[in-house]
């Protein structure tokens, strides 16, 4: 066991979800490390900049606040043979692009068939709430068409860390609503959003702060939205409970330990299907996150053809620490006979090769809805939906790994070997599939759609 399995139990539980953001805020401006353990391990604090570099003018005290919150994170689990808190600690480090996923829920597309989950995800606040989880969150932005009638424009995506937004609100209000308002186009105050002026908000404690950031912006799941509707409206950062820093280190992690199996005194690579098999949560084995991330990690645990002479290499998050779009594909996406026009993609919130931004879409002087786009030329070709454009999105964090060294033998996880298969996925007696059903359900009486969506099965 890696001693990190209470994060696996929370985000499996039912509506709604959470994660280990949830259960404690306070103290967060604070590096602590638990008594005994290796101090080495701590961040100094100018080790992460601005997630993407999209904030790179942001006061020191949110910068130094960012990296508290990413130390209490990497300390606070049991030491990692290959994962290293500072990359600048990591000789010959290179950055890599080895960890990554497609940022469209699976668990809906395992429960139901596609078109159903793409209803689903679609719908509004309460689709993303229930669904995104996949450190991808997205909107669709409606206009009015010539008769009046309410019409997809833009697809809306962000994956910005919700612990970002709030060191920005907590510790340099006046940089925060700027951010907003950057993004927006509006023109909104602080005291609007917050019901306090600058100077008010000052006089709370850092907790109080964090507790008013959570409540007003963020929300705890689809149950309880967040007061202001701006993160909601605007989807600029993601609030679903799951796409956090906590998990994200937490999966990286649990993939950063060389695990194998031994079958007939032979020692092999353990299947990733197997180390969450071990680790019993065989649930998070059929999101896209969850494997990809710690398949990322674990490939660099226990480098694949290496079994010889097992090898691994050393493991960080790469400067900037974030959420990251890594690519875009809309060849395949149609309008008026033609792919769709390269400017309908533009991103931000990010340098060139970490944004965190995507709109998609004609702008509003322009013609056309997304809903006239066709996936493909042909008569009976599918219209597009949100979820068919987050499908072909490509996320991940960047990290940088050092040179192949050998493993010693003390530092491997030897764990029992499972059936290839033996993760079933989409099962009626799934919980998240059951918990679907039932969000399903709720949709179907407020749109009159009562379709039967298909169930998945082995995933792997």
């Amino acid at each position: 066991m890696i001693g990190a399995k209470k994060t696996f139990v929370d985000r499996q539980s039912a509506m709604p979800e959470r994660s280990l953001r949830q259960e404690a805020h306070e103290d967060k401006d604070v590096i602590r490390i638990p008594a005994g353990w290796d101090k080495t391990r701590e961040i100094p604090m100018s080790t992460y900049g601005a997630p993407g570099s999209a904030d790179s003018d942001a006061p020191h005290v949110v910068i130094d606040a960012w990296n508290a919150l990413i130390a209490d994170q990497v300390n606070s689990r049991p030491s990692s043979p290959i994962l290293v808190a500072d990359p600048g600690n990591i000789a010959n480090g290179q950055v890599s692009s080895a960890v990554s996923w497609p940022g469209h829920p699976l668990e809906p597309l395992n429960c139901q068939d596609e078109e159903i989950a793409a209803e689903l995800c679609d719908w509004g606040w309460a689709g993303r709430a229930e669904l995104h989880n996949e450190y991808l969150e997205y909107g669709l932005l409606m206009r009015s068409d010539a008769t009046g009638k309410l019409r997809p424009k833009r697809f809306v995506a962000t994956t910005e860390l919700m612990e970002w937004w709030q060191v920005m609100a907590v510790h340099a209000p006046d940089y925060f609503i700027s951010r907003i308002n950057g993004i927006t186009g509006l023109n909104t105050s602080f005291d609007s959003i917050f019901g306090r002026t600058v100077a008010q908000w000052e006089q709370l404690d850092v907790p109080q702060r964090t507790g008013e950031f959570m409540r007003v912006m963020v929300g705890s799941g689809r149950s309880t939205p967040p007061s202001n509707a701006l993160n909601q409206e605007h989807v600029l950062f993601m609030s679903h409970q799951i796409n956090g820093l906590d998990d994200l280190v937490y999966v990286v992690h649990f993939g950063s330990f060389p695990y194998a199996v031994e079958e007939g005194g032979v020692r092999r690579r353990a299947r990733i299907e197997e180390i969450f098999a071990d680790e019993n949560v065989p649930y998070l084995f059929c999101r896209n996150a969850d494997p990809a991330a710690a398949e990322g990690a674990y490939n660099q645990a226990f480098l694949i053809g290496t079994e010889n002479a097992p090898q691994f290499r050393k493991l960080a998050f790469a400067n900037p620490l974030g959420m990251y779009m890594r690519s875009f594909s809309s060849d395949d996406m149609f309008f008026q006979g033609s792919v769709v026009p390269a400017d309908w993609t533009r991103w931000s919130r990010g340098a060139a090769n970490t944004p965190q931004r995507l709109e998609f879409g004609p702008a509003d002087t322009d013609d056309g809805f997304l809903d006239e786009v066709k996936l493909g030329q042909d008569v009976d070709s599918p219209i597009l939906s949100g979820y068919q454009i987050a499908k072909r999105i490509e996320v991940g964090p960047l990290v940088v790994v050092g040179d192949a060294e050998a493993i010693p033998l003390h530092n491997f996880k030897v764990i029992a070997a499972t059936q290839a298969g033996s993760i079933t996925c989409g099962t009626a007696q799934d919980s998240r599939c059951q918990a679907i059903e039932i969000f399903k359900q709720e949709y179907d009486s407020r749109s009159m759609s009562f379709r039967t969506g298909t169930r998945g099965g082995p995933v792997g």
